[in-house]
């Protein structure tokens, strides 16, 4: 268990970007719809969002 249970923003980003992916490609694989790789690439933004402000936050280069 984490000594800091309390989630930042960024980690909400991250979460929420890759479940996005996840989810929208291969439903957009399997259905052939295009909407859901535009969502999947919109949660992939969300994901990069999130990792660059991580890295921000802890010093590293975004």
């Amino acid at each position: 268990m984490s000594a800091n249970p309390r989630r930042s923003l960024d980690q909400y980003l991250i979460w929420a970007g890759s479940l996005t992916v996840l989810v929208g490609v291969p439903g957009a694989v399997a259905m052939h719809e295009a909407w859901l790789l535009l969502a999947a690439g919109i949660g992939w933004c969300v994901q990069h969002v999130g990792w660059a402000r991580h890295n921000c936050r802890i010093g590293g280069a975004s």
